[in-house]
């Protein structure tokens, strides 16, 4: 398993508004000792964000009500790896991580996501005021995949947050 940790924007030697993905790494809040494998940038609009993973573009939105991914260099409106919302109350999540079905279950702290019954990983958090989401993945999850599961985590529990706060 591989821990994937997303620290504030500016940490771990990246641009304000950047956020380094961090592979490997202590349990803390910005991964110390961990390799930046990728770059998120969160969009203005808070379910929007660039991601650059091994040197590729991507674009990670909300298109027609489902969160997806495509290539920066894919026509607007196309995804390639995408989230569908199966269940209101209990936050079910179906990923499509091309051609790859994964469930995504859970609360509001900790998430485990499967695909074809086993276990692909769990999410989790670091600190309390200002947590700090992260993602342990099997070590066969493509790199670009677990960026976008990663990006899905802080998304989801941004809604949860939104959510507490109404």
């Amino acid at each position: 398993m591989t821990r994937y940790t997303l620290p504030a924007p500016g940490d771990a030697g990246m641009a304000p508004g950047v956020r380094a993905v961090v592979a490997g790494g202590e349990a803390d809040k910005v991964a110390t000792g961990g390799l930046v494998v990728g770059t998120l940038q969160l969009g203005f609009w808070r379910e929007r964000a660039r991601a650059v993973v091994d040197g590729a573009e991507w674009v990670f939105g909300k298109e027609t009500g489902d969160l997806g991914a495509r290539l920066s260099v894919d026509p607007e409106g196309t995804t390639r790896m995408r989230a569908v919302r199966t269940s209101f109350w209990t936050s079910r999540h179906d990923v499509d991580l091309e051609g790859v079905l994964v469930q995504v279950q859970g609360g509001t702290r900790n998430r485990v996501w499967t695909a074809s019954g086993a276990t692909l990983g769990t999410s989790g958090r670091v600190g309390f005021w200002n947590p700090v989401p992260t993602l342990d993945l099997r070590d066969d999850v493509p790199l670009h995949h677990a960026v976008f599961l990663l990006w899905l985590e802080h998304t989801f529990t941004r809604r949860n947050q939104a959510a507490a706060a109404a």
